[in-house]
């Protein structure tokens, strides 16, 4: 499933063809499965929920989703492949140097996920964004000072600012999973064979420097949300992957 944009897990290129870290590690579980790959467009809600999976929209939802407590009573997680504390971004005219000085200020988080949770448990005054585009405009617009989300999304989101800052890490020891539908033990091992396999030969190693480290990335489009299905190959699909916009969640 693809979400709204969500860089650098999942987004479209200038050429209208979805990638991203997540995009790739989804082709490498595809390739070993002998599955024909399949991105599928939803809501995070419904990713992080369970809904999704359950409904057979997806066979896979891999969207830079953290593993909690909660989502795992709702389906199957993959062994962790991605650590991903939290961060704090501002307008660099904000004059924050620290979660200390986030008193009086409006925050920005994107809804339904664990930077939401954070900043509302912080007694932070809140506004929430759909995803992660939106709550990035929302800072450089001036709505708000400040925004919280995972740290792999709004270091990534600094680095392309003029007008923003990544102020420090927090950490809350998250890990992202890839996620199945419960009870599905025969996808989530062979998932956890090939995420083994992948971290092994230093395959993700790479991915993650091409993603997070080196700044070497494709350039992000326009594609239109409605086009995500279009981006599956015409065969018949044995593996669908669910990703969305958020950074964490």
């Amino acid at each position: 499933m693809l979400r709204r944009p969500y860089p650098p897990f999942e987004y479209y290129d200038e050429d209208g063809a979805v990638v991203g870290f997540d995009i790739d590690i989804a082709e490498v579980i595809a390739g070993a499965l002998d599955a024909e790959l399949e991105v599928v467009q939803t809501g995070f809600e419904g990713i992080q929920s369970g809904v999704a999976l359950d409904a057979g929209t997806c066979d896979l939802a891999i969207s830079g989703m953290s593993i909690t407590e909660a989502r795992a009573g709702n389906m199957l997680f993959s062994e962790p492949y991605l650590d991903d504390n939290l961060g704090l971004l501002a307008v660099t005219e904000a004059d924050v140097s620290s979660l200390d000085d986030l008193e009086g200020l409006t925050v920005g988080v994107q809804t339904e996920t664990t930077g939401s949770d954070f900043a509302e448990e912080q007694g932070y005054e809140v506004r929430e964004y759909s995803d992660s585009g939106l709550l990035i405009q929302g800072l450089e617009s001036g709505q708000v000072e400040a925004a919280i989300g995972n740290i792999s999304i709004l270091g990534y989101q600094a680095g392309e600012s003029d007008t923003a800052e990544f102020i420090e890490e927090i950490d809350t020891g998250e890990q992202l999973g890839i996620a199945v539908a419960t009870g599905n033990d025969q996808l989530i091992d062979a998932v956890n064979q090939v995420l083994a396999e992948l971290d092994a030969s230093g395959g993700m190693e790479e991915l993650e420097d091409r993603w997070f480290r080196e700044g070497d990335t494709p350039e992000e489009g326009e594609g239109a949300e409605d086009e995500a299905s279009d981006e599956a190959s015409e065969e018949e699909p044995a593996e669908d992957a669910a990703t969305e916009d958020e950074g964490d969640e």
